[in-house]
Formats: structure tokens, sequence, C-alpha cells
């Protein structure tokens, strides 16, 4: 929640996107919302490897809602879960942080590399959103389990 309010200067730039960027190894300029995940995961202590792509988030071993159900034998969402979407594309594109769940059609996340509820594909901050769980395409479990390998 610290990060809420960074806004890029120019596409995919500024300071502390750079500074998310470069954590993860990333060439400057790229799409950030893993390398900001990353990033805040290790300030909270929690090692996990430094995904710059967000498709690296959703594994078989720490997801724990995907296709708009719970898994069985799975804990419910919870908040720093990392919640992934699609957008309409064939694999995941896009990862932030759940921030609370709750039991009706929508949870809220902070994410970035994200409009902020604007109508926009271009994200240019770090935002709290309200997001239908129905566009959620998986969440991991990072918090308990945060074994995860490189796979990029």
């Amino acid at each position: 929640m610290s990060q809420v309010g960074v806004r890029e200067h120019g596409a995919n730039a500024g300071p502390d996107v750079e500074k998310y960027i470069r954590f993860v190894g990333s060439p400057p300029g790229s799409a950030w919302c893993s390398c900001f995940v990353s990033w805040c995961f290790r300030q909270a202590a929690i090692l996990t490897a430094r995904f710059g792509r967000a498709r690296s988030w959703s594994d078989a071993r720490h997801d724990v809602w995907r296709a708009g159900r719970q898994l069985p034998g799975r804990p419910p969402p919870q908040q720093a879960d990392v919640v992934m979407y699609t957008w309409g594309h064939p694999d995941i594109c896009h990862v932030g942080f759940l921030d609370v769940w709750g039991t009706g059609p929508a949870c809220q996340t902070v994410e970035g590399n994200t409009s902020g509820g604007k109508q926009s594909r271009d994200g240019d901050g770090v935002y709290v959103n309200w997001r239908l769980k129905r566009m959620v395409a998986a969440v991991a479990n990072v918090v308990d389990d945060p074994t995860y390998t490189h796979r990029e």
C-alpha cells in the first residue's frame, strides 16, 4: 500500500517504475506489473523468484482460485495473494496483489502498471482497484508458501 500513488514519468518509466524493472533484471521500458509484485514481496522479506512476466506467478502448486472457482483442498484467496488476469489473451498478462476478497462479486486489489479504473489498457501507476471476480483468471497463494522457481 505504501506504493499506491506511484506514477510513470513517460511510458513505463520514472524513478520508482525503473526501480521495479531493474529489480527483476528486465530491460528498461518493460511492462512492470510483475516487476512491482516481485519488488514488493522482497520489501516484505518474502523471498520469491524475481518474475518479470505475469504468467510466471501461476502454477499448480500455488494457485488457489482458477477459472471462477476455488480449487478443491486449497485455502480461499487472502490478502497479499497474487491475483492474475488474461484480459482476453490466451495467457496471463497482468498481475497485482489481492487486498480484500470478501463474499461479493468484486474484490479489491493493489496493482502496478494499471490505470486505476480508467478505461485504458495502458497503465500509468500503482492504484487500488475494484475488480469483478469473474475477471480474475487465477489467484496464487504466495504468503503461505513462497517457494517459486524461476520459469521464464
